[in-house]
C-alpha cells in the first residue's frame, strides 16, 4: 500500500537581537523554546498528516544567523543564551528577505508546503543594506499568492502602521515585559496549532494545487481568529 502523502508544514521565526532586546534576553530565549515544544506537541497530534519543520533567523546589525535552517522538529535543539546576545542595530529587511529566501528556495515547485511566517521585532528597520520596503513588501507579496501565512508581533504603538507597510495584515501588540512576551507566544503558539489542526481537516490529497494554495490563503487571513470546534 502507497504511504499516505503528509502535508509539509515549516515553521520560520524571524527574531530581533538587536541591543534594545537585551532587557527580555531570558524571556526571548524561554518564548522560543516554548514554541518549538509546541510544534512538537503538534507534531506528535498530527503525525499521520503533517510533517514539521524550524527555521529561526535571529538578526541584529552584526548579520542574520540561520540558527536552524528547515530542520524536521524532531531535530531542532532548544535555543541558548549563548546562542542569543542582543546587540547594535535592526536590520529587519535583511533578516525577512534571507530566511524567507532560504525556505522558498528548498521548496519544490511541483508541491504545495504550508509556511508560517512569524516575525518578532521591539524597533523599526534601520540598517538593512540588502532589501528596501519595496522589495521585501513584493516578496512578502508574492509568496502570500502562494498560501503562505505571515504574522508580526511588535512593541509599542506603531505596530500595525509597520506591518501593513510591508503587507502583513495578522499582527500583535507586545508588551516587552516577562509577563507581556509569554503572553503574546502564548497567543500565537495556539494560533498556530490552531492552523495545524484546521489545515489537516480541509486539505485532501486529491485536491489541485490551487485548491490547497486557496485554502491556506484563506487560513492564513484569519491566523488569529477565534477558537474553533474542530477535533
Amino acid at each position: 500500500m502507497e504511504a499516505k502523502q503528509k502535508t509539509k508544514i515549516y515553521n520560520l521565526i524571524v527574531l530581533d537581537k538587536s541591543g534594545s532586546m537585551s532587557s527580555i534576553r531570558t524571556e526571548a530565549v524561554n518564548g522560543y523554546n516554548e514554541t518549538l515544544g509546541s510544534i512538537r506537541a503538534t507534531q506528535l497530534k498530527f503525525i499521520e498528516d503533517q510533517e514539521h519543520f524550524v527555521s529561526l533567523a535571529t538578526f541584529c546589525g552584526c548579520g542574520i544567523q540561520l540558527v536552524h535552517d528547515a530542520v524536521p522538529i524532531k531535530d531542532a535543539q532548544n535555543l541558548t543564551r549563548d546562542q542569543y546576545r542582543p546587540c547594535c542595530r535592526t536590520p529587519l529587511y535583511d533578516a525577512i528577505g534571507t530566511s524567507v529566501n532560504s525556505i522558498k528556495n528548498k521548496l519544490c515547485p511541483d508541491s504545495v508546503a504550508a509556511v508560517l511566517v512569524t516575525i518578532i521585532t521591539d524597533g523599526e528597520e534601520n540598517s538593512s543594506r540588502e532589501w528596501s520596503l519595496d522589495s521585501i513588501t513584493q516578496l512578502i507579496e508574492e509568496q502570500k499568492k502562494a498560501g503562505w501565512m505571515f504574522s508580526f508581533i511588535g512593541a509599542g504603538e506603531d505596530v500595525l502602521k509597520a506591518a501593513e507597510s510591508i503587507s502583513i495584515t495578522n499582527t500583535r501588540e507586545w508588551c516587552k515585559s516577562a509577563e507581556g512576551t509569554a503572553l503574546v507566544l502564548e497567543e500565537e503558539n495556539e494560533a498556530r496549532a490552531r492552523f495545524c489542526r484546521r489545515l489537516r481537516n480541509k486539505l485532501s490529497s486529491k485536491m489541485s494545487q490551487q485548491d490547497k494554495i486557496e485554502i491556506m490563503t484563506s487560513l492564513s487571513e484569519s491566523f488569529y481568529e477565534g477558537e474553533d470546534k474542530e477535533a
